[in-house]
Parts: structure tokens; sequence; C-alpha cells
């Protein structure tokens, strides 16, 4: 089972200019591929037996975290699917007697106006109550076709309240424990669907080290991106093909990858990394977000 990081923004398709308070940005909405690529694969997701005292209620919240991310057709049992979610769901509920350490006002006065003042404090133990509730699901999930485990976790949870004298007792345990299953599917339906989100590239702006004849057209296609996207890229095209210059690589790349092109998007981050070796990290870093857009892209593809 492969397992990509997390990544935070995502970008495809879709393109809108950002607003005044990002004003050298542009928005992009798109799709990554999931943290666990296998599953992600098989279409029709069979949620069967989920064993423990807490498996049903964990069984209801994985096929409602699982059909809302609306990747698979989430059907019950484990006919006529790709794949088999199965597992274990275990409960602990501990309370303990516990003592705390107060400072507590023993002595006051008042001043000339008449408020109250403390002039000493001593500490004080006081015994209060301590209620603890662990979940923790295993969890897997087999491909139909030929019983292999394509992903495999375990997530615990747990929920602690302390409350002491004069103090509102916690809640019920069967809620608690119903917010901790519904918290473990939906992080299992988040690693294992893929996912839309919206990021905001910002372009480089600046000018050092460029030819000064370019210096006012560069400027002013960065500014022009705010209200016409289109005939900005084709300017910062042309300038890029006029000079080398590391800005000029970047934010023809941030354009590129805003049209969907992303194997150009990624040779022009590229060129602007070896045009500005100090600022590596950033280039490399948009280099591996369009890594994921590729993945995802092409995953889609081999799924119709």
């Amino acid at each position: 089972m492969r397992r990509l990081r997390s990544w935070q923004l995502v970008a495809v398709g879709a393109l809108a200019l950002s607003g005044a308070a990002l004003a050298e940005s542009v928005k992009i909405t798109g799709r990554f591929p999931a943290d666990y690529r296998e599953p992600s694969f098989l279409k029709r997701m069979g949620v069967d037996r989920i064993d423990g005292p807490d498996g049903r209620a964990l069984g209801y919240a994985l096929e409602r975290a699982i059909g809302n991310r609306g990747h698979y057709s989430v059907v019950a049992g484990g006919a006529d699917v790709d794949g088999i979610l199965s597992g274990f769901v275990s409960t602990e509920i501990n309370e303990a007697r516990v003592s705390q350490e107060r400072e507590n006002c023993v002595e006051k006065t008042k001043d000339p106006s008449g408020n109250e003042k403390c002039v000493r404090k001593e500490k004080q133990t006081i015994y209060c109550r301590q209620r603890t509730i662990d979940v923790s699901a295993d969890l897997r999930i087999a491909r139909a076709s030929d019983g292999r485990v394509v992903y495999s976790t375990r997530k615990p949870r747990q929920n602690a309240v302390t409350w002491c004298p004069g103090e509102s007792a916690p809640g019920a345990v069967d809620g608690v424990v119903r917010g901790l299953t519904d918290s473990i599917a939906e992080e299992v339906a988040r690693e294992i669907s893929p996912h839309s989100e919206t990021y905001a590239p910002r372009f480089y702006e600046s000018r050092e080290g460029m030819p000064k004849e370019f210096h006012d057209r560069f400027k002013a296609a960065v500014r022009a991106t705010q209200r016409d996207l289109t005939g900005a890229c084709t300017e910062l095209a042309a300038l890029d093909q006029a000079t080398p210059h590391f800005a000029l690589a970047y934010d023809t790349g941030i354009c590129a990858e805003a049209r969907g092109e992303y194997e150009a998007a990624i040779d022009a981050y590229r060129r602007a990394a070896t045009l500005r070796p100090r600022d590596t990290a950033d280039f490399n870093a948009s280099i591996d977000r369009v890594r994921k857009l590729i993945v995802q892209r092409d995953d889609e593809r081999a799924r119709r």
C-alpha cells in the first residue's frame, strides 16, 4: 500500500481570480489523489461487519462518511462489491478520583472604596472525578477480486474530562462515543478518497537581475493577472521568451498550472529553480504539488 503525504493545497481545472486581499495570486480549484491510492480504484465499497460493542455505530458512520465524499458507491454487506471494509472497535471507559491543588483566598480586606481585596492565599487540596473514554478501531479494506488488503489502519481516540465539586458533570457517555466513532469514520473516508480543494499561488514580482527594459512590462503583466489572466499570461510568456529570468519562469508555470497543463508547469518551475537556486525549496514545493495533480488526473483517466 502506497501512502501519499497529505497536501493542504489542491489545483485542477476551474479557474477564478482572487480578490483584492491577495493582490498577486490566482485561485485554482481541483483534485488531489487519496493519501492511500489503492482503495481509490475500487468503485463499489461494501461496509461489512465491524465487530465490538460500538461496531454497528461505527459501520453506519463509515457508510455516511465514505458515501458523502462522492467517490464510492457504498453498499451494505459484501455482495457485488469491489472492496470490503471490515474491522473491530473497542471501547473502554474509566472513572477515577483525582486530586488538584488550588490557591484560594483565606483573608480579605476592603479598600477605601469598599472593594474587597485578597491579602492572603493558601493552597488547598480538592478531590475531583476524572472520566476517560478510549475508542480504538482496527480497520481494513480487502479487494474483492483477490482478497488483497489494500488499506489497513488503527485509529485511536480518547476523551478525558475532569470535574470538581461545584462544576457540572460531563455529557452522557453514548454521545461522546458517537462523536469519537464519527471522527474515526471521517478520517478513514478522507484517507481513501480523492479530494478537491482550493489554493492561491502567488506570482513572483522580483525584477532582480532582469534587464531594465522589461521592468515596466513585467510589473504591468503581474498586475493584469487580477483583471485579465489570459492576457497577462500571454504577456508573461512573451517576456519569458525574450529574457531568461526566474520570476518569469515561475509565473509562466503558474499560468500553465492554472490551465491544467501540468507537464509544462513542471518544466517552468524547474527552469525557475535553475535560474534561482537559493529559492529551490519554493520551486520544489510547486513541482511536488503539480506531480500530485498529475497522479490524480491519470488515475481518473485509468478509471474511465
